[in-house]
C-alpha cells in the first residue's frame, strides 16, 4: 500500500502516454470513458480536460488525488469507483483506457476481465492501453499476466487495430528501479 501511494504521487503529473496523445489526434467525439486501473488519474484528468466523462476505476482509493487535480467544473465529469479486477463491473462506454494496469490482473481472472472489457465497449468504440510482454523483467511475478505478441493480437479479434507498437528497452520504473521493459501499446476500434 505504501509503495502504491508513493507510485501514485510520482506518476500523477507524469507525461501523458503516446497512445493517449495519438488517440486524441484522431479527433474522436468525446463521450463516456472508463479508465481501468486509473492510479493517480493522469489519463483521467487529461481525458476530462478534453471533454470526456470518465469513470475512473482503481483497487486503491485514489479519488482525492484525482479530484485535487481537477477544478470544480471538471470534477462533475468524474465518477470514481474503488474495485479490483476480480470483481469489477464495467458500464457501457465508447472508450476504455487501460495503461500500465491490465498485466497486474492475475491470469486466473484475466480472461473474465477481458470479456467484461469487450462487452463494455460499444460498437465503433475504442480501446487504448497496453500489456506487458513475456520478455519484461517482471514476467517472473506469479500474480501478474504477461503476453506474447500473438496473444495480444488474439485479444483483438473483434477489433480493427488502429495502432500497434511493441517496445523493448532498458529503463527505470516510476520508483527509480532499473528494469527491462517489454510492452505492447494498442489502439483498437471495436467492430
Amino acid at each position: 500500500m505504501k509503495n502504491a501511494f508513493e507510485y501514485y504521487e510520482k506518476t500523477k503529473n507524469s507525461n501523458i502516454p503516446k497512445n493517449i496523445k495519438r488517440f486524441m489526434d484522431m479527433k474522436i467525439k468525446p463521450g463516456r470513458c472508463i479508465d481501468l486501473g486509473c492510479g493517480a488519474g493522469r489519463d483521467t484528468v487529461f481525458l476530462i480536460r478534453n471533454g470526456w466523462k470518465v469513470t475512473a476505476i482503481d483497487k486503491e482509493n485514489t479519488e482525492n488525488i484525482i479530484r485535487n487535480s481537477l477544478n470544480e467544473e471538471e470534477q462533475s465529469s468524474l465518477n470514481f469507483i474503488k474495485q479490483d479486477f476480480k470483481n469489477v463491473s464495467l458500464e457501457p462506454c465508447s472508450l476504455l483506457v487501460a495503461n500500465a494496469s491490465l498485466s497486474f490482473c492475475n491470469r486466473k481472472y484475466f480472461y473474465d476481465l477481458w470479456n467484461k472489457i469487450i462487452n463494455s465497449i460499444s460498437k465503433d468504440g475504442y480501446f487504448v492501453g497496453n500489456f506487458f510482454g513475456i520478455n519484461d523483467t517482471w514476467a517472473r511475478r506469479p500474480n501478474m499476466t504477461f503476453f506474447s505478441k500473438e496473444e495480444v493480437l488474439n485479444l483483438f479479434s473483434n477489433f480493427e487495430i488502429i495502432n500497434f507498437k511493441e517496445i523493448e528497452k532498458e529503463g527505470k520504473t516510476a520508483l527509480g528501479v532499473e528494469k527491462h521493459w517489454h510492452v505492447f501499446n494498442v489502439i483498437a476500434k471495436k467492430k
